[in-house]
């Protein structure tokens, strides 16, 4: 029985205790200090520029494959904006061993020369490379959509001066689209990357 008398004692000490009024300071927080308004000074923030690009996947083969076709005689397609199939045209004649004698990136303009002699053989390698008889044909780099052209012609008979000199024929439309069946292969099936 005293555990039961203690224990009602105890819980109306603890009723008692806990009826206090409403004004009691721990419960009433308007006198309490708040921390300060901050104001910023410095400028607002800026957007953050969010990077959208992706990082190309580097191809397992060789080549261009099929972002890379030819479309009439004398023309051919690269799937790639202008400045990107200029570089990817400059590695390819590099690469096919086409010298390029002048360009004028702003007008797209390659001037290159081939050789007109058939090297196949040792002596013709050899005869070619003493010889001056290397015809010069304008490669022509358009931006037309969302692909590039490359037109090869010959270049005008001025800037064929060391042909007029030995009395050799000029060379033949035939040549440019030797230059461009060339190339095609170079830019689908060998071009590496630098």
């Amino acid at each position: 029985m005293r555990i039961i008398v203690k224990s009602l004692l105890l819980i109306s000490f603890l009723v008692s205790c806990s009826t206090t009024t409403e004004e009691s300071r721990y419960r009433n927080t308007d006198n309490l200090e708040r921390p300060p308004i901050v104001t910023s000074s410095s400028p607002a923030r800026e957007q953050r520029i969010v990077d959208n690009s992706s990082i190309s996947k580097k191809k397992d083969s060789a080549g261009l494959g099929a972002d890379v076709y030819l479309s009439t005689p004398g023309q051919l397609n690269i799937k790639q904006p202008f400045d990107e199939a200029w570089n990817t045209l400059n590695r390819a004649l590099k690469q096919g061993d086409i010298k390029i004698t002048d360009h004028e990136r702003d007008k797209g303009l390659f001037y290159v020369t081939q050789n007109t002699t058939d090297t196949s053989g040792f002596f013709a390698k050899v005869t070619s490379f003493l010889s001056d008889d290397a015809a010069i044909y304008l490669l022509t780099v358009k931006q037309e959509g969302e692909e590039t052209t490359v037109i090869a012609t010959v270049a005008n008979v001025s800037e064929q001066s060391s042909m007029a000199k030995d009395g050799t024929p000029p060379p033949s439309v035939e040549g440019a689209e030797d230059l461009l069946q060339l190339l095609f292969k170079t830019l689908r099936d060998k071009l590496k990357e630098e």
